[in-house]
């Protein structure tokens, strides 16, 4: 015999009545605490609300779900839309969020429901379900609350060569960095313990393997640049001051290869901005 005849107790369908609701939340708080130490489900739904005058204008329904952010209702009543209202109302919601510690925000919905709009807000798909009534499918979309890391500053100091036979430049093409396959001076950064000449003669031997009688400042020039994030780095902030130098003198050295970077003797003319590295492009408008 199975429990419900050993207790002479029959199944009765009603309707959710809030007596039973709260059997069953207490039943699944009381697991929770067992075997998490916490109860994940007690938090209240809470609605944020905007209205026109005294006219109701849409809701967003949220509540905390095991410590995140679940957006369980967005509605805007249909007069009002196109006006920026569920965003505005979204955005409340996030911030609610984001004070009381939450990660991320997660929302169910369907697809002719608003799954574009929530991913222009961010949220990404996570997973979806096909096979509902009528051909529909469910969505399951989470968006990151946590406020992005401020971008790291990196500044560099470094010393760069203006060598010039028959008014053409000698460039080099940069391989790496935020400047990959623009044209820049021949050139790098100071070193511990160097001076500017003697970084300045390092970089031109390892660089073009040549070598210079001497030197002159010309320009010192700054630029800032906001490097995107790559496979390889996160996003930074690069500052960068050259210290500009004309060269005289220019040989090759004896006994080194060709150089490290693949370099060229370039006419100022031919030169554009998308080309350039920003110190070169900054040194390139000043002459012309």
């Amino acid at each position: 015999m199975d429990c419900c005849q050993k207790m002479n107790e029959k199944i009765r369908q009603n309707k959710l009545t809030d007596e039973i609701k709260a059997k069953i939340f207490q039943g699944f708080g009381k697991q929770a605490i067992q075997e998490t130490g916490i109860n994940g489900l007690n938090e209240e739904a809470i609605s944020f609300e905007i209205f026109a005058d005294s006219e109701f204008a849409g809701a967003v329904v949220v509540q905390l779900f095991w410590g995140q952010l679940h957006i369980k209702f967005l509605l805007v009543e249909e007069k009002y839309r196109g006006q920026g209202i569920a965003r505005k109302l979204m955005q409340h919601a996030f911030e609610f969020g984001r004070k009381r510690g939450c990660h991320f925000a997660f929302v169910e919905t369907m697809n002719f429901q608003a799954p574009a709009f929530y991913q222009k807000l961010g949220f990404e798909i996570e997973f979806l379900r096909g096979g509902y009534a009528r051909d529909t499918t469910f969505y399951y979309l989470k968006k990151t609350l946590a406020e992005k890391a401020p971008l790291q500053k990196i500044t560099r100091i470094g010393v760069y060569g203006v060598a010039v036979e028959d008014g053409k430049i000698l460039l080099i093409q940069q391989e790496r960095g935020p400047f990959t396959g623009k044209f820049d001076f021949p050139g790098g950064g100071i070193e511990f313990g160097e001076t500017a000449e003697l970084a300045l003669r390092r970089e031109f031997a390892e660089e073009v393997a040549c070598g210079f009688d001497s030197l002159k400042l010309l320009d010192n020039l700054t630029a800032i640049v906001d490097v995107p994030e790559s496979s390889k780095k996160a996003a930074y902030t690069f500052y960068q001051i050259g210290l500009i130098y004309q060269i005289a003198g220019l040989k090759p050295l004896k006994g080194h290869e060709r150089g490290d970077l693949q370099h060229t003797w370039i006419d100022l003319k031919t030169l554009s901005q998308e080309k350039c590295s920003p110190l070169l492009w900054q040194f390139v408008k000043e002459i012309n």
